[in-house]
């Protein structure tokens, strides 16, 4: 498929999103946040999530008024050409901060645990072949790529209390919710610059057939990661305690050594590892072009294979000289990252929201009455197979959004009065606590169903398929 025309499904967007949001998030952030929550770090993705949602509602009112364009090209609409180019070069420059960032941690990371004798600048070479292989394609190739892996990545982490239930003890997380409300701030600043990633979406708004499947994939993907990262961060609580994981540089890589299957089979975190890195070389890959396809933007392309090597032979040698050491590396992601993306993307959002009301809304195929009918009768069976549906399958995607907001509304409702009462009352503590797992496991059992729902009911045409 040509690179003006890219159609990618709505659960490979999704589990693209997930792999942008936890891929390295398990290697890096996780010890600084237990430092400032301790016994609480598992609730501070909290906020961080509303954040990248308020960013993929964004994204999605955006593409309901320009409809087949990506966040680069609707920028030089909204702002016209000379003030559009100064916005997508700011844009640019994030990204560029993040493929450093990211690539550096991850080649470190890989050097530390399975080629300590090898020179870091060979590794990050290697990884750039990578991306220049990958560079030659499109998101396409990416999604297809991520999809194999994906389903491992979050059986891994799904199985987690299973494999390490041997290895809990729930006096470990005990007392709940006493965290002060200043730190548990700091905490989500610090996850909020992460989540913030969530803008590198805005390069392939174009990629899906209709908005209402850009905004249930972005909601999936977005709510998935937040359950994998909070589960992940309570594992380590019960496994580790609050204190070890916050003087560990790879705190989930020490949790997933602790994993032993029988007394033969003690070195699952080589096989975790062969999951990791895919998923981590997506969320690479697809940053990777979506700063290729916001510098082809400039010149008012889309394709970006003649850019391709000057590009990939660029990174390499900003991300081999940009970091002297991992700590060095380490507090720019933990505490620069945040900065660099308050500093501008609120404000660029707003404006976007505000200059965007000045364009009418384009009709979309997922509009029109026949394609309507066909989401409802799912391509055959007409009526028959509607009857088959069960109620849960006859409600509309807006319910179940709706259903989803109300339920992330009660864990902001639980979580704040948590903190307020779980000093002077333990069982409050626990309550709240357990209610605002509950209510985020069903938001995301929810965000499952507004998935299928909108795929039924905004099918792709037959000449995209």
């Amino acid at each position: 498929m040509s690179a003006n025309v890219q159609i990618i499904g709505q659960r490979q967007f999704a589990w693209l999103i997930c792999s942008l949001l936890t891929g390295g998030g398990l290697l890096s952030i996780q010890h600084e946040i237990f430092r400032i929550a301790k016994l609480d770090a598992w609730m501070t993705y909290l906020f961080p999530m509303i954040y990248a949602l308020l960013v993929g509602y964004v994204l999605t009112r955006l593409a309901i008024r320009f409809p087949r364009k990506h966040l680069f090209e609707i920028n030089s609409i909204v702002f016209g050409r000379f003030f559009g180019t100064f916005v997508n070069v700011v844009i640019l420059l994030h990204f560029w901060f993040i493929l450093m960032r990211t690539t550096k941690t991850f080649n470190q990371f890989i050097g530390t645990t399975l080629l300590p004798n090898t020179p870091p600048g060979i590794l990050i070479m290697l990884f750039m072949l990578l991306l220049l292989f990958y560079g030659k394609t499109s998101v396409e190739v990416v999604a297809r790529v991520n999809e194999l892996f994906f389903p491992f990545f979050l059986l891994q982490i799904l199985l987690s209390p299973i494999v390490l239930s041997n290895e809990i003890d729930r006096h470990l997380i005990q007392p709940v919710m006493t965290l002060d409300m200043t730190n548990y701030s700091f905490s989500s600043i610090l996850g909020i610059g992460w989540f913030g990633d969530i803008l590198v979406a805005g390069a392939f708004l174009h990629t899906l057939w209709s908005s209402g499947q850009l905004r249930t994939s972005l909601r999936h993907g977005i709510i998935l990661s937040a359950v994998l990262l909070s589960l992940s961060m309570f594992m380590q609580l019960v496994v580790l305690g609050p204190v070890i994981p916050g003087n560990m540089i790879y705190p989930n890589y020490s949790l997933v050594q602790h994993i032993h299957i029988t007394d033969f089979l003690d070195r699952v975190d080589l096989f975790i590892l062969s999951i990791w890195y895919p998923i981590t070389a997506c969320k690479i890959i697809l940053i990777y072009l979506a700063f290729l396809t916001g510098i082809a933007s400039l010149f008012k392309q889309r394709d970006y294979s003649v850019i391709n090597s000057p590009i990939s032979l660029f990174l390499l040698l900003t991300t081999f000289l940009a970091f002297r050491s991992t700590t060095e590396v380490l507090s720019f992601e933990n505490f620069s990252s945040p900065v660099i993306a308050l500093s501008y993307q609120p404000l660029l959002l707003i404006i976007l929201m505000i200059g965007a009301r000045r364009f009418p809304i384009t009709k979309e195929t997922e509009h029109s009455p026949k394609a309507k009918e066909q989401g409802r009768q799912g391509g055959r069976g007409g009526r028959r197979n509607e009857v088959r549906e069960g109620w849960l399958e006859r409600r509309p995607p807006a319910v179940w959004g709706l259903l989803g907001n109300g339920l992330l509304a009660l864990c902001v409702i639980l979580s704040l009065m948590g903190l307020a009462l779980g000093k002077s009352y333990a069982l409050a503590g626990i309550l709240c606590a357990s209610g605002y797992a509950l209510c985020l496991l069903i938001a995301f059992a929810i965000s499952q169903i507004e998935l299928k729902q909108t795929a039924k009911l905004n099918p792709r045409p037959p000449s995209v398929r």
